[in-house]
């Protein structure tokens, strides 16, 4: 596994709001660059997911992943369980407030099973996925 592609934005809405989009995992493909569809599998006594399968698609390749999610302090982790064609991943996004305003730092590993897809490409196509997946939570925070 190789060290992990971080990216953050600052956003113009509370942390509550930012955490708020980024857990409203049923809808993940709004927002999720590489995201097609969410399902929800399982919920914890807060009602918030903790479990969710998403179909992603990413360089001409489509698979279904199935995610635990962990929530913190001011943060929400994705760790992939179950994949065909990805072989570890963790997505863990935090937030920070910066007087009113929320500082939102996203960092993603991923290790694939494709033979061929070499490591720079892969970082290289995170961190784009990462950069366009802030700016859809950034927009959807302050909408």
């Amino acid at each position: 596994m190789s060290d992990p592609v971080v990216r953050e934005v600052t956003i113009d809405a509370p942390v509550a709001r930012v955490l708020e989009v980024v857990a409203d995992l049923e809808n993940t493909d709004r927002w999720a660059n590489e995201a097609k569809s969410a399902t929800v599998q399982a919920h914890d006594d807060q009602g918030r997911p903790i479990r969710i399968v998403v179909t992603l698609g990413a360089l001409k390749f489509t698979t279904d992943a199935t995610y635990d999610v962990t929530y913190a302090d001011g943060a929400v982790t994705l760790t992939c369980v179950d994949a065909r064609l990805i072989r570890e991943s963790t997505i863990g996004y935090h937030a920070h407030d910066e007087d009113g305003r929320t500082r939102l730092v996203m960092s993603s590993t991923m290790d694939v099973t494709v033979k061929g897809v070499p490591r720079w490409g892969l970082d290289r196509a995170m961190g784009s996925s990462a950069e366009k997946n802030l700016q859809s939570i950034k927009k959807d925070a302050e909408g």
